[in-house]
């Protein structure tokens, strides 16, 4: 019956979690045009003139740097986001990704299955479901959540008597793949490290040796990666070069101060307020059945979700075990009747839904994004661009590169896309920002490429970029020629252009520039 009421509360968690996790992809900002590009590229090199190796080891989609060097290190999941587009297109992009995180979230609920109650599971997925939902854009990281999760879920049974050591091997399987995929491999590596850990405190003798043989395995299976050494340790070097400040690599504290609104702060104070309380309520009444691994790998997550909030999502799929786990202990601690803790689950339940559907409700189904694919118009300017055989050099803003690398490549390519690690940093302080803030650097820059057109994400909320364009819309030198909700293109007025910009050309007094 147990069994029954589990998978009853897991298709309504999952049911749960779909009303904040589905969304259209912005197409014009999102990253998954180059992922797809990327795979498209390595399977068919040839057809492009390049190698595999261009692939993996030069920033192809730039005319800036097309020769720096790089770790292209989610080569692997290009080649999947390819092979699913071709089949199934941006809506079965964006189901792959739904699935990927509902298997996690599966796995993080069966992991203290056995050790707790169907009604704590439940609690403790319907508080966190749409904080690990706030990963909205479809992107290669949701098959590091599925690891992560699917880890943890081996682990921990594992550590609990519950599954054979045999089983383990599929995580230097796992990590075969997972360090050619997304970056969030090294996870896989410290999760081992923490359960190995736990065992040495316990001295449990013969898990230490068992976890030992595995976490040597998957350090090993680490390497097999087309960087090698470098491919291993770039987790902890990507920052070196990166040279631009992008949103989701700053922290909360960092944000509020900018009145950056994000309804996941909130339920993420929350969340790390009650695990925190439970932890200490769990040290108090039974110190000695502390999950020490668990603990550990939610309080790291939660340093690392408040330093850079790319994070968050991770940081509630990984503390799910671990609040269920201490709810159980807990109210086990206390002398009160079933029925009377199930009365207040029931309660709080019910706040927990009203609380959360207020709180997101700018992700519910009534959202205008709701949906599977991508937003309506994505292509409208690239398809303008196409449609009257605009040439480059194009000059664009950060935002919409990927756009560029997917819609235009190899006929035309960008002068940066969303990858600040593969341009040196001094190209954007240097170059990229100065050139938006002053004229006359921009000028400097234009004799170098002799930019023929200006393709910008206009929803820019750089400094920089909206001074950009106020200052675009004044030259004399460059005529608009195509604006929509998000987008806006210039040509410079030459021979070239002129037959686009006589029959295309916008006035002036539609922008309301003073």
């Amino acid at each position: 019956m147990k069994k029954y009421w589990f998978w009853l509360i897991v298709v309504i968690l999952c049911f749960w979690f779909c009303l904040f996790s589905i969304e259209k992809i912005n197409f014009l900002t999102a990253d998954i045009g180059r992922h797809i590009k990327n795979g498209e590229i390595f399977l068919h090199s040839a057809e492009f003139g390049m190698s595999k190796w261009d692939v993996l080891h030069t920033n192809l989609f730039s005319y800036t740097y097309p020769e720096f060097s790089f770790v292209n290190h989610h080569w692997g999941s290009g080649i999947i986001a390819y092979l699913i587009f071709s089949i199934f297109g941006f809506s079965g992009l964006s189901v792959t990704y739904i699935v990927l995180l509902l298997l996690a979230l599966i796995f993080a609920l069966l992991t203290v299955r056995h050790d707790t109650e169907v009604s704590d599971i439940f609690l403790a997925g319907l508080f966190l479901a749409p904080l690990i939902a706030d990963r909205l854009e479809v992107r290669p990281e949701a098959i590091s959540y599925f690891f992560i999760a699917f880890f943890i879920y081996l682990l921990w049974n594992y550590s609990q008597n519950r599954m054979s050591h045999k089983t383990l091997f599929l995580i230097p399987l796992a990590e075969l793949f997972w360090v050619n995929l997304h970056i969030y491999f090294i996870f896989g590596i410290f999760i081992i490290g923490i359960f190995f850990f736990e065992s040495l405190i316990r001295k449990n003798y013969i898990h230490i040796k068992k976890l030992f043989t595995i976490l040597v395995l998957t350090c090993l299976a680490a390497f097999i990666n087309p960087y090698g050494f470098t491919g291993v340790i770039y987790p902890f070097i990507i920052f070196r070069n990166y040279g631009y400040t992008i949103v989701e690599n700053q922290s909360i504290a960092f944000l509020e101060k900018l009145n950056f609104i994000d309804p996941s702060f909130l339920w993420y104070k929350i969340a790390l307020v009650l695990i925190l309380i439970s932890l200490v309520l769990f040290f108090l009444k039974n110190r000695k059945k502390i999950p020490i691994s668990l603990t550990i790998i939610s309080l790291t997550f939660a340093v690392l979700a408040y330093l850079g909030i790319r994070s968050i999502s991770v940081f509630a799929l990984v503390s799910l075990p671990l609040l269920a786990y201490s709810i159980h202990s807990i109210r086990n601690s206390f002398k009160i009747s079933k029925d009377t803790i199930l009365f207040f689950q029931g309660i709080i339940s019910f706040g927990i839904i009203v609380f959360a559907l207020f709180n997101f409700s700018g992700r519910l189904p009534w959202n205008r994004n709701f949906g599977l694919g991508v937003l309506p118009g994505a292509f409208d300017s690239s398809d303008f661009i196409k449609q009257n055989n605009i040439q480059g050099p194009i000059f664009n803003n950060y935002d919409i590169g990927s756009s560029i690398d997917f819609t235009l490549f190899p006929q035309e390519k960008a002068f940066v896309d969303n990858r600040p690690e593969a341009y040196p940093a001094e190209f954007f302080s240097d170059v990229y920002i100065p050139m938006q803030e002053n004229p006359d650097a921009f000028a400097q820059v234009d004799s170098r490429y002799h930019f023929n057109a200006i393709y910008f994400y206009r929803l820019d909320m750089t400094p920089w970029g909206q001074q950009f364009l106020v200052a675009m819309v004044k030259n004399p030198d460059w005529a608009p020629v195509y604006v929509d909700a998000e987008t806006i293109i210039f040509l410079k007025r030459n021979s070239q252009n002129q037959n686009i910009i006589s029959k295309y050309e916008l006035p002036k007094n539609m922008f309301s520039v003073s």
